[in-house]
């Protein structure tokens, strides 16, 4: 007979009267994992259904969000800053026993990182303000800046900068923010980080031995960046 998880059910489903009542029953059951190795507080997150949210923070006074992780070391805020609401992640970190801003995955990723792959800039800001690293590697040896530069955001690239992030950092295939902005044919955006925030691009190699410049998929990026740097 397959296990029954109502608590896990009622909140991804958003059903918030049985949620209030099976806490009432067993409120224990805020604390189990599914099996997809979830809590109840990871599918409230997961499908944004704030009014949920709340209730369970509200049983959960005393529980160290930290504690709550699926198999892949992913808390609640992790989820809620991967989705990009912000009056989640607010909520969380306002809870009681204030969860760890710069808390990683088991492959070494932020809410930060997450915020910027997303292009959740308010979710970014928020987090940098209440005290998130801009200087955390994930398993890759990526920083947050390598994923705004990729996705091509002006606004999280300046705001990594100017929250002092390393710009010219290298992740295991040995690329720069640079490289990775000029990859995806992100021409303003390595325009940016070399004007202001002095990228390197002349003297800097990968592991294969390329320059950044080698990377660009585009003739017309390859153009418009060296016009713009030289």
């Amino acid at each position: 007979m397959a296990e029954s998880f109502p608590l896990h059910e009622a909140c991804r489903d958003g059903k918030i009267d049985r949620v209030r009542e099976l806490l009432q029953e067993q409120p224990e059951l805020c604390l189990t994992k599914d099996l997809d190795s979830r809590y109840p507080i990871h599918w409230a997150c997961s499908f944004q259904h704030e009014a949920i949210v709340d209730l369970l923070l509200h049983q959960m006074k005393k529980v160290d969000l930290d504690d709550l992780l699926d198999d892949s070391g992913w808390s609640a805020l992790h989820i809620a800053c991967s989705v990009g609401n912000l009056e989640l992640v607010t909520k969380l970190m306002n809870h009681t026993i204030k969860p760890d801003v710069n808390l990683q995955t088991s492959q070494g990723v932020t809410g930060l990182h997450l915020a910027c792959s997303k292009q959740h800039f308010s979710v970014a800001r928020y987090l940098v303000d209440n005290g998130a690293s801009t200087r955390i590697k994930d398993s890759r040896s990526q920083l947050p800046l390598h994923r705004a530069a990729s996705v091509g955001s002006i606004p999280l690239v300046k705001l990594l900068c100017d929250q002092k992030s390393p710009v010219n950092v290298k992740d295991i295939q040995g690329w720069t923010p640079l490289f990775h902005a000029l990859a995806e044919g992100q021409g303003d955006v390595a325009v940016l980080l070399v004007l202001e925030y002095n990228a390197e691009y002349k003297d800097i190699q990968d592991v294969s031995g390329k320059y950044p410049i080698d990377v660009v998929p585009d003739d017309k990026v390859k153009e418009y960046f060296l016009k713009n740097v030289q």
